[in-house]
């Protein structure tokens, strides 16, 4: 009878209307029943993934993860990725802490994993000694990536891994010491980079990787299973030294790879580091690289001053106009909008919207005649075709404001001058 009961609420429960299963949810899971408990998760799950869950429904979910019941507590830890409320993460912890099941608690630890917070580090953290030694070690290596490095505590929780080490041999406790040692400590790991394990060989340059530490990885380049390690590493270091290295890589990666790593570790850099990094691959005569990596740069560089958007902005508009590409760099400057004081700049942007035959941008910028004879007369040799167009411009917009000396220049005839003895002259001649 149980179980046709069960039965019978699996099929009815999808066919009440969405109002009546809000009203009868909360006594569903408050069913003696634990089965009856566990299909009110279900269904509060699947009125979550329809955007339909109540915050309060979601709040009955989590708090179903200390219900008597393994079953129940483990249907709501399956349920936590897809909940958002507010201090879930402290409810976490708390179950985590109280938790005796192991299947249970492996779905709280690995929550953790993909939405890390540093305090879950000590509850996870003991658990590595237990047959969830896998799934807190992976957890704990994601919380550790977004914690910020303390010696004091990074060396209580080193030797908490190297005691667990005694007695369970798991390549992610390398990885965790890796990560959580002094560099004296990953000098010692180094040796392990020649393993005949390549599970041994791969936790070693996960944790080198993952705090930068990338110069001993660089003799295995070639190795392929330590070689994306070096490659995480340098963008995890992101600096000068971290790009000179990668550049040498160039030709042994591929494209795709190379150009991602190389843009993660210069929008990352000082800007000065980034100007001498350009350097570098304009001495290279890579100019279809620095056009790509100047561009993504300067697009996720709002975090810089406008000094160093200016800068580097002087070096992008010209590449971008030597390849034709002038509409695009036209655009780029005009995001600055009204921020943009710099001369030289603003210089640049007439230059390009000349290019871009965009006049009236082109005349925002400059609204005298003489900047724009000076284009005309540049492109009278590079570009006939478009210094006419130019000149149409200029005589259109600027006819009235032109000197003689530039109406000469132009080639544009001058008015007689008419005066009252021209006039008489004239009147007298028959």
């Amino acid at each position: 009878m149980r179980s046709r009961l069960i039965d019978t609420y699996k099929e009815l429960w999808p066919l009440i209307s969405i109002d009546q299963q809000h009203k009868k949810l909360p006594t569903l899971l408050r069913d003696p029943l634990p089965e009856l408990r566990v299909i009110g998760i279900e269904r509060i799950s699947v009125l979550n993934r329809d955007g339909e869950a109540t915050e309060d429904e979601l709040l009955l979910v989590v708090s179903m993860l200390d219900d008597a019941d393994q079953g129940v507590r483990l249907s709501a830890a399956k349920l936590l990725p897809e909940i958002n409320v507010i201090d879930l993460h402290q409810r976490v912890i708390s179950a985590l802490k109280h938790e005796q099941d192991h299947e249970v608690a492996a779905f709280e630890i690995l929550y953790f994993k993909d939405n890390p917070h540093q305090e879950a580090i000590a509850p996870v953290l003991a658990r590595l000694d237990s047959p969830l030694i896998e799934e807190s070690a992976k957890t704990l290596i994601s919380l550790l990536r977004e914690t910020p490095s303390s010696k004091e505590n990074f060396a209580n929780w080193n030797q908490i891994v190297k005691s667990v080490k005694k007695n369970r041999a798991h390549p992610s406790l390398l990885t965790l010491e890796a990560i959580l040692g002094t560099d004296q400590n990953r000098e010692a790991l180094t040796r392990l980079l020649d393993s005949a394990s390549e599970s041994t060989r791969l936790a070693v340059a996960n944790g080198f990787a993952s705090v930068g530490y990338w110069e001993p990885l660089v003799p295995f380049k070639n190795d392929p299973t330590i070689a994306p390690s070096l490659i995480a590493g340098l963008q995890t270091r992101g600096d000068l030294e971290a790009f000179k290295t990668l550049l040498s890589l160039r030709s042994t990666l591929d494209s795709s790879v190379w150009d991602i790593a190389a843009l993660n570790i210069l929008k990352s850099i000082d800007t000065r580091s980034f100007l001498l990094a350009d350097d570098i691959l304009s001495e290279a005569d890579e100019t279809d690289l620095r056009v790509n990596i100047l561009m993504n740069v300067w697009k996720q560089s709002g975090n810089r001053s406008l000094s160093a958007r200016i800068a580097i902005a002087k070096r992008t508009i010209p590449l971008l106009n030597s390849k034709g590409r002038s509409d695009e760099a036209l655009r780029l400057l005009e995001a600055y909008g009204d921020g943009m004081v710099d001369e030289d700049l603003l210089s640049l942007q007439f230059h390009t919207a000349i290019l871009a035959s965009s006049w009236d941008s082109a005349a925002d910028v400059r609204q005298n005649p003489q900047p724009w004879i000076s284009e005309w007369e540049t492109m009278k040799t590079k570009d006939p075709a478009a210094a006419v167009v130019i000149r149409q411009q200029i005589i259109q917009r600027f006819e009235q404001q032109l000197t003689q000396t530039q109406s000469e220049i132009l080639g544009l005839e001058q008015p007689a001058v008419v005066t009252e003895e021209s006039t008489s002259e004239q009147e007298i001649i028959p």
